[in-house]
């Protein structure tokens, strides 16, 4: 494959090059560096806002992967956050329709489900309860209206991302908040009771996954990419610790319109790519802890 990965300098853009040019993909990775991130570059980076290619710049791939985007959803309730990336998003789907790229794979989330109990199938409703929700609510519902324009066995296809983290992950998801507060002892702060659950899906499971999805002969309209599990905020706090080997709780307030919990249900995925031999959480969080560790210890002189 020739495959353009917009966000390409982000957590899962870097990882995702990494692995499809192991696999002996080409790979040009784009990412215009407003976000600011924990992992490394990668080589042969091009730095430019999605927004400024046109078709023409297509016309040099095969595959497009869009996973830039502004994904905190917090921020995302301040003004021009959801307005940002349906611009992007629908800028990319109109550039991509006009190009001669055979197959775009958008990147959602599993906060278009907001709260509804139960594992969730992609045929669950959209229920969105932040801007950052809806705003990609509105790219699904774009692709909808996109896909039917594709001519030629063109092929356009979404995956819907569970809570992706490992190593290197940018500070603004409760993993890496975690891990640093362990790394530079201080507690561990939860907000609202720690009831609510999110399914975690390690970094490399998640690109496991991806690889899959690009190398099957087909995309799927939309998939989810999670780990089919979930786990409570207070477990999550408490097997960081325990990994560790120190650290406290606290709590703060709840955040608003907070959603109790999210679980993909991997049916349709295992069914379409197989089964996923994933990374129990605990060696997953090591990995993570660990890697944190080095950083922490490099940034400081005489270390």
């Amino acid at each position: 494959m020739n495959v353009l990965i917009t966000g390409g300098a982000g957590f899962l853009g870097s990882a995702l090059t990494q692995a499809l040019r192991i696999a002996g993909h080409s790979v040009t990775p784009l990412d215009n560096l407003s976000v600011t991130t924990r992992r490394p570059s990668p080589t042969g980076l091009m730095v430019r806002d999605v927004r400024s290619l046109t078709a023409q710049d297509l016309g040099r791939v095969d595959t497009v992967v869009h996973l830039a985007a502004l994904k905190s959803v917090p921020e995302s309730f301040e003004v021009g956050g959801f307005e940002h990336n349906v611009e992007v998003d629908r800028h990319m789907l109109h550039i991509f329709t006009d190009s001669t790229a055979r197959r775009l794979l958008l990147a959602s989330s599993c906060e278009v489900y907001g709260q509804q109990s139960g594992p969730l199938s992609e045929n669950t409703p959209h229920a969105p309860r932040s801007p950052y929700a809806a705003g990609k609510v509105a790219t699904e519902l774009l692709a909808d209206i996109y896909r039917p324009r594709l001519e030629d066995g063109r092929q356009l296809g979404i995956v819907r991302f569970f809570n992706t983290f490992g190593p290197h992950e940018d500070p603004d998801a409760v993993v890496p908040a975690f891990l640093d507060a362990v790394a530079e002892n201080r507690p561990l702060t939860i907000e609202g009771d720690g009831t609510q659950a999110r399914d975690l899906t390690y970094i490399e499971d998640a690109v496991t996954m991806l690889t899959r999805i690009l190398d099957a002969p087909a995309l799927l309209p939309v998939v989810n990419c999670g780990s089919g599990q979930a786990v409570s905020i207070s477990d999550l706090a408490r097997a960081v610790i325990r990994t560790a080997g120190r650290g406290t709780i606290t709590h703060t307030t709840p955040r608003i319109n907070e959603i109790s919990s999210f679980t993909a249900d991997q049916t349709l995925f295992a069914r379409m790519y197989g089964p996923i031999d994933r990374m129990p959480l605990d060696e997953a969080l090591a990995l993570s802890v660990q890697t944190r560790a080095r950083t922490l210890a490099a940034a400081v002189p005489g270390r």
